[in-house]
């Protein structure tokens, strides 16, 4: 008989011998579908939390993975001040900072998606701009067109051609292609001096390949450094990082003579790395973000590209405004335009904000719950699981006004009390931001957004040894996929009468559970009561 009769038949009893039989019959969720858009703070307090954050991709979506979950993530910061990046979706936007040993500039790049870098190509410097600033200017790039090793586009370790086309400039000691090096003191050409640190605009970066196409990210991106001065400089010490959480230590010893191009690489493995002669290989000390603002389950290296996405800097304005962010994030221009994509009719909305303060927002909640559920058509305002609001911030209100809600070992937070508000409206999640790690509060916050059962509370109390679980494909009893067993399989929890599921142990989308028991004499409890006194 089929299961999906026997369906109808789960609160009856049948009586034998005094002892009455249970079977109840649950199905986990079908597939979800859910576009998630992360708000994190950028002020100057939260390098810490991005980080947390950052280092926990696996654990928030574990639930989709298990779930088959068509997810898509995106970010954004809390920072409106700056009209040309408010709510703009992040990803394809990074830094290379090469500093001196004590924290000095020595020159820097920042790019965004409007460069337009594609896969498998090289972003090299025109010759004619080998100048300090100058390279912060697109116009001063050109795309790579020359393979080199295993046939991504660049010239890594060698001098480029200029933009126009011209013919690299020679690669001789003082020959910088007519470059202006800007007038920095290059401590003439002693060469019998000991190599020194460079300073500001002597050593410039020439080269850098975000995406390669020939092998992984994790092998094969690269940056050139170029010694525009007339001495051998020692970079032995010195800093390549970013805004967020990059940081590498060039080693002992690295050497840079007059007009010499160095290549600074995440391998050394010239076999592996797509052919290049690396000096110093990074390894995830140092990444380069790619032409990517949408994580899917098919996003190659997600969890670096995440980490790099939600380590979002600390320069943002004070006045942090995560609902205002998410708001013009989701509106029109930036809808169709730099987040285009991200909205999907067809997709639930799920909504987190990551802040030690209070959200200053210039309108009301109503406004801004409005808004949000609106996205969804009128059934949200019906089906809550449409739409949903969490906050990782100071989620209690303090004894004293004023006062923090909490304080970990990355500093204090205030309450937010208006991310906590639409949380609870929402139906959301409500998580600390103090919490000295992370991976907890994102397997709470993948697990509900995931839509995911991992608990099903029985239609009546059983005795503990009479439970039987087993697991069908379908609704069909020809489809057992396994008997389950109690303490491996899944436990019961007693307080919510209620079997469970711990993650690697959840049953697949759609799946059928069956849990046969018998009941408990009458008056009978699994719960211990205290002893009367």
């Amino acid at each position: 008989m089929p299961l999906i009769i026997l369906l109808g038949l789960g609160a009856c009893s049948q009586y034998e011998f005094y002892t009455q039989s249970q079977v109840d019959f649950f199905q986990q969720i079908s597939r979800n579908t859910v576009d998630i858009l992360l708000v994190v703070d950028n002020s100057c307090s939260m390098i810490e939390e991005q980080t947390k954050l950052g280092d926990n991709f696996d654990s928030f979506i574990q639930y989709f993975e298990a779930s088959e979950s068509d997810y898509q993530i995106a970010a954004v910061t809390t920072d409106t001040a700056d009209a040309l990046s408010a709510g703009r979706m992040l990803g394809g936007d990074d830094e290379i900072v090469l500093r001196d040993s004590g924290g000095s500039l020595i020159d820097s790049v920042a790019y965004d998606r409007s460069w337009g870098i594609p896969e498998g190509v090289a972003m090299s410097l025109d010759p004619g701009s080998y100048s300090p600033g100058d390279n912060d200017r697109r116009s001063s790039w050109c795309l790579a067109s020359e393979p080199y090793g295993a046939g991504d586009l660049g010239s890594p370790g060698a001098p480029g051609p200029s933009c126009a086309g011209a013919a690299p400039p020679s690669p001789a000691g003082t020959d910088t292609g007519g470059a202006d090096t800007g007038g920095a003191d290059t401590g003439g050409a002693d060469t019998g001096a000991s190599p020194r640190e460079p300073r500001s605009g002597e050593v410039l970066i020439t080269e850098f390949l975000p995406d390669p196409a020939a092998v992984s990210d994790a092998l094969g991106e690269w940056v050139e450094l170029f010694n525009a001065s007339e001495q051998t400089l020692s970079l032995a010490g010195c800093r390549l990082g970013d805004s967020g959480r990059n940081d590498f230590a060039l080693p002992e010893g690295l050497l840079i003579a007059p007009g010499e191009y160095l290549v600074i690489g995440r391998s050394d493995d010239g076999a592996a790395n797509g052919g290049l002669d690396v000096v110093a290989a990074t390894g995830g000390a140092f990444t380069l973000q790619n032409d990517t603002y949408l994580l899917t389950a098919e996003t190659e290296g997600a969890a670096e590209i995440f980490a790099e996405m939600v380590a979002v800097g600390t320069a943002g304005a004070g006045l942090e405004m995560g609902l205002e962010g998410a708001h013009l994030a989701l509106s029109e221009p930036r809808l169709s335009e730099d987040n285009a994509g991200f909205l999907r009719d067809e997709a639930k909305l799920s909504l987190i904000f990551v802040s030690d303060e209070d959200d200053m927002s210039p309108y009301a909640l109503d406004d801004y719950e409005r808004f949000f559920v609106d996205l969804k058509g009128e059934d949200a305002w019906r089906d809550p699981q449409l739409v949903s609001l969490s906050a990782v911030v100071g989620d209690q209100p303090p004894a004293i006004e004023g006062q923090p809600s909490c304080s970990s070992a990355s500093g204090e937070a205030a309450y937010g009390s208006r991310y906590v508000e639409l949380a609870g409206r929402t139906g959301g999640r409500l998580e600390s931001i103090c919490e000295d790690d992370f991976s907890g509060l994102a397997e709470d916050l993948g697990l509900l957004i995931s839509g995911l059962t991992v608990e099903f509370v029985l239609s009546d109390y059983p005795d503990e040894g009479s439970l039987s679980v087993a697991l069908y494909e379908t609704a069909d009893e020809g489809s057992l996929i396994a008997e389950l067993e109690r303490g491996i399989d899944y436990s019961y929890v007693i307080d919510r009468n209620a079997i469970r599921f711990e993650e690697e142990q959840l049953p697949p989308p759609e799946s059928w559970i069956r849990v046969e028991y018998e009941l408990l004499a009458t008056g009978a409890s699994n719960v211990e009561e205290e002893p009367s006194r």
